[in-house]
C-alpha cells in the first residue's frame, strides 16, 4: 500500500507512507525525507500506529494508523493534531 498526503495550512506539507505486506517494510517519508523505516518479519499486529512530529512555520503531529482486517486487506487512519482527515483501505 503507497499514499501520499499534504498537510499543514500556512505551509504544506508532504508524508508519503509505503508499506510492503509481503516484505514486512514499512517506510514514511516527510518532505522527501525518510523518517522511519520498520522492518516486521513475523506476528504482525492488529493496529501499528506511527507518530510523526512535523516542525516548520506551524507545527504538526501526524498519526497513521493501520488496522489489520481479517485475511488481506487494511484500514488506515491519518489524524494531523488529533483530528481525522483521510482515510484509505488496501493491501
Amino acid at each position: 500500500m503507497r499514499f501520499a498526503i499534504e498537510v499543514g495550512e500556512v505551509a504544506r506539507q508532504r508524508v508519503e507512507f509505503y508499506f510492503n505486506q509481503l516484505l514486512g517494510l514499512t517506510i514514511i517519508r516527510a518532505n522527501g525525507r525518510e523518517i522511519k523505516k520498520k522492518v516486521r518479519l513475523f506476528s504482525e499486529p492488529l493496529v501499528d500506529a506511527h507518530e510523526l512530529d512535523l516542525d516548520g512555520l506551524e507545527r504538526l503531529r501526524v498519526r497513521i494508523e493501520k488496522h489489520r482486517q481479517w485475511l488481506v486487506s487494511s484500514r488506515y487512519l491519518i489524524y494531523v493534531n488529533d483530528r481525522l482527515v483521510q482515510h484509505f483501505q488496501g493491501v
